[in-house]
């Protein structure tokens, strides 16, 4: 019988991390991310296997709360028979038993095998850790039973909540599994006052054919990567505002194009922005000089990116910046590439970083992440499977537009997520994306759909990129956009300099 420790989910898909302690406690297993936290506490040992549904002993017990409480293993005498000196933890028995958590048998010994109950975990827990006085009673806990005033502190805290009958079974046998759920709680308890992990909530806003990533952080924090077309602008701050927020600690551009950075112009008008975060890659267009000239109004630090340095946004958190290159000739491997790593849990942000950026990535750092954003919209340019399979992604997010003149996703990235076996999320069929993660596991508020599949919306194309039907050449851009939206590159049959104002290799881009 399991306790009531459940967290609803309505709506959301819910995929584990990629990372896996134990082989006997799989991803999705109810206990996992209390057990993957005493891990990282060093509570529990790292090993082959943990054997969750074992009742835990007395010896489990005392081991998990000396670790947890820093008590010294040093081999010591005990002063129960059936525990020596040269047991592996006599001296946690001993520092135990002093501290008053645990007590020996009338006969003079520990019995360190001996099978421990909820009522004995929750004696235990008690007199471990200072816990507020409780008022909360249970039917099959009558006031005078050994376990009363433990047990009512143990639901203050919210280590536990009973059954929905109304009992806490204190005779009932503890498994291993529910241990580790109780003594994480206890733990968090004392540090947070609050028994829940913290969450770090990642938002891929659909700006149509663009890209715009908002974090919330653990502790409170805020971070937005790129803010899409001009266009998209006000949905972003429409967006932004629906979530209560008033100001975002750092905002980063990861590269000049103008689906990446024309929207941030109205997000700093709207918002406190503390720090502004720039590839230092200059271009010449007025979307570039207005996020610019926004920044200096707004008075927000300027900080120009390098590869390797970490960004301080939260303490709980390791940002990294894989890549950047102010001195690229082309925006996209400009790209500020960004690793969010929250205890177990990788998200990787890559801007439109190419297969060639990819390549280099992989000779300096460790890619291998639960969740990546698709480089360059999905396009095959990016996302080589050579690079996929290093990430090991869970989950790819594509960020591009219904329609999109481009293709996007194509063909050679979408075979690529389904050769990795990852699940693909796309804005452009779902909408604004959530990431929820409490670092060991994550939820998606969104469906994945099939990376094979075509889209109908898509606008039939020749191997030259071509819109069927399209002229070959447009007197000016006004045209040229109600066939291409975004413009087209040199190498499109429709590209012409004239168009080309800014010689960045694209005509008439927003």
């Amino acid at each position: 019988m399991t306790i009531l420790l459940s967290i609803t989910l309505i709506g959301c898909f819910t995929v584990p991390s990629y990372a896996q302690t134990f082989q006997d406690v799989s991803k999705t297993h109810y206990n996992y991310s209390d057990i993957e936290y005493l891990v990282d506490q060093e509570v529990i040992d790292q090993g082959t296997t943990f054997a969750p549904s074992n009742t835990a002993t007395r010896l489990d017990v005392i081991v998990m709360l000396a670790k947890a409480l820093k008590l010294d293993n040093s081999p010591s005498a005990t002063g129960f028979k059936d525990v020596p000196k040269t047991h592996k933890y006599s001296g946690y028995i001993y520092a135990a038993t002093k501290a008053g958590i645990i007590k020996g048998y009338p006969d003079g010994t520990f019995k360190p095998d001996q099978k421990v109950t909820r009522g004995h975990m929750a004696t235990f827990i008690a007199r471990a850790y200072p816990l507020p006085a409780g008022n909360q009673t249970f039917k099959d806990v009558p006031k005078g039973h050994t376990a009363y005033e433990a047990v009512k502190q143990l639901a203050k805290a919210g280590i536990t909540t009973g059954y929905t009958d109304g009992t806490f079974k204190p005779q009932t046998n503890l498994s291993k599994a529910h241990l580790a759920t109780f003594m994480a709680r206890a733990i968090r308890y004392q540090e947070t006052g609050t028994t829940a992990l913290k969450e770090m909530k990642v938002h891929f806003i659909d700006v149509g054919q663009g890209d715009s990533i908002f974090i919330q952080t653990p502790n409170g924090k805020t971070m937005l990567v790129d803010g899409g077309a001009k266009s998209a602008g006000e949905d972003v701050v429409r967006y932004l505002t629906s979530l209560k927020v008033n100001k975002i600690d750092y905002v980063v551009g990861t590269h000049p194009d103008a689906d990446h950075i024309g929207g941030l112009v109205d997000v700093i008008e709207a918002f406190q922005v503390d720090n502004f975060i720039d590839s230092g890659k200059v271009h010449t267009t007025d979307t570039y000089v207005n996020i610019l000239n926004a920044v200096k109004k707004e008075g927000a630090n300027y900080h120009q990116a390098t590869i390797g340095e970490l960004l301080s946004v939260d303490s709980s958190l390791k940002i990294q910046v894989l890549h950047v290159d102010a001195n690229a000739d082309d925006n996209n491997d400009a790209s500020i590439v960004l690793k969010v790593s929250y205890r177990d849990m990788d998200t990787l942000l890559t801007g439109d970083a190419d297969t060639n950026i990819e390549s280099q990535m992989l000779q300096k750092y460790n890619v291998e992440s639960e969740i990546i954003k698709a480089g360059h919209h999905g396009s095959n340019t990016s996302s080589s499977l050579a690079f996929l399979r290093a990430v090991k992604p869970e989950a790819v997010i594509l960020s591009y537009g219904k329609g999109n003149s481009y293709g996007h996703p194509h063909s050679e990235v979408k075979n690529n997520i389904m050769t990795v076996r990852a699940k693909a999320y796309s804005t452009a069929t779902s909408g604004n994306i959530v990431v929820t993660s409490d670092g060991y596991t994550f939820t998606i508020n969104a469906n994945p759909f099939e990376a094979n599949a075509t889209s109908p919306t898509q606008p039939s194309k020749n191997q030259s990129g071509v819109v069927s039907g399209a002229p070959i050449k447009f007197s000016n851009c006004t045209e040229m956009r109600k066939y291409y939206p975004n413009g087209v590159s040199s190498s499109h049959p429709s590209y012409d300099e004239k168009h080309d104002r800014d010689n960045d290799g694209w005509a008439c881009e927003k």
